[in-house]
């Protein structure tokens, strides 16, 4: 559910002052002769509407390009790996400015008819305890990895660039509240990215306890991940079984060692 809630987190800055986030799904058809560039068939729609300023026309035919955005601190991507991760899902994502004011987003998705089997056997959630420093450019990731960290029953803490991380990691070891752990993204657009953090944090503690995270799986630091002094990989987007056991799975190491 990351991709809706990536919009309403655009829907929400774009209301600074305060507003509602409208959200309704219902069951389409899609014609041939359809304006939408979809296959014949049944879909679902999930419709995303704000109530703020809209969004100006010269930027509709931009809004969904890869690092365009109108924010100071903005990468630009969020928009962009929606559009992506959806048109992978055989679906489409529309943008519009309603007459009565704000953006709209709707989100068409295939529906099937096949009945869901049930899973005999799921993963089990391990949970624990500790410190866990999230750094990643985007904010619907630091929201939902957060939330996570939150039900395993971590305490997380966040940044948005490496620089910003080896401060939080320096300012915790001083303050004697040491971070257990620190799960990273391996690429930050305008900034200090995964490698070159794990360079800094490795001369501040030659015993940083690091994970790498991202999504691009056949990138070659995701395969050898301990030549660069990470203890474990996790590939976006994750679970919440997988959060906890690599987590674990670090923590335990040390401890065993």
């Amino acid at each position: 559910m990351t991709t809706p809630f990536n919009i309403v987190i655009n829907a929400k800055q774009a209301m600074p002052d305060g507003g509602t986030v409208f959200i309704a799904c219902r069951n389409v058809f899609v014609d041939k002769a359809g304006a939408l560039p979809l296959r014949e068939g049944n879909y679902i729609a999930i419709s995303i509407r704000d109530n703020g300023p809209g969004i100006p026309q010269e930027y509709m035919e931009k809004i969904f390009d890869p690092y365009f955005t109108t924010k100071q601190t903005g990468s630009g991507l969020g928009l962009a790996t929606s559009f992506s991760i959806i048109n992978k899902h055989n679906g489409h994502l529309t943008v519009a400015c309603p007459a009565g004011g704000g953006a709209l987003f709707t989100i068409y998705l295939p529906s099937s008819q096949r009945l869901v089997e049930e899973v005999s056997e799921q993963k089990r959630i391990i949970g624990g305890q500790g410190r866990v420093l999230v750094m990643d450019d985007e904010e619907v990731i630091r929201l939902v990895c957060g939330n996570l960290l939150n039900q395993l029953g971590y305490e997380a803490e966040f940044a948005s660039t490496g620089e910003e991380a080896v401060e939080l990691y320096e300012n915790a070891a001083r303050a004697g509240r040491p971070f257990d752990v620190v799960l990273m993204d391996l690429t930050i657009r305008g900034g200090m990215g995964g490698m070159e953090c794990m360079k800094a944090l490795s001369e501040i503690d030659p015993e940083v306890r690091a994970i790498v995270s991202s999504g691009y799986a056949d990138a070659p630091i995701m395969a050898n991940y301990r030549e660069f002094g990470f203890r474990g990989i996790i590939t976006k987007p994750y679970m919440i079984e997988d959060l906890g056991e690599i987590i674990h799975t670090v923590i335990c190491r040390v401890q065993a060692g």
